[in-house]
């Protein structure tokens, strides 16, 4: 079985050069919209997902949507939101 980790502060990562601006959103949407870590996972194992062209994953679960890129490591699902979606 593969394990999630979810990472909010991607700061770090030299490919996207907004990833610090991309992380502070993100964890402004979250707190906006009242979504933590856990709903963030039940979005990504249960919800209805979507392949976007530029390779971010839209997944859509109950009253709210998770954009995400994700990178499968061995055994490891990474999963970094981008941003959060009120429907």
């Amino acid at each position: 079985m593969v394990e999630l980790a979810i990472n909010i502060n991607f700061k770090s990562m030299p490919k996207w050069k907004d990833s610090k601006k991309r992380s502070e959103h993100v964890a402004q949407r979250m707190v906006d919209r009242g979504i933590g870590i856990n709903q963030i996972k039940e979005a990504v194992t249960r919800g209805a997902k979507k392949l976007m062209p530029d390779r971010t994953i839209h997944a859509e679960y109950k009253w709210y949507k998770i954009v995400y890129r994700e990178f499968v490591l061995k055994d490891t699902k990474k999963i970094y939101p981008i941003t959060v979606i009120e429907l």
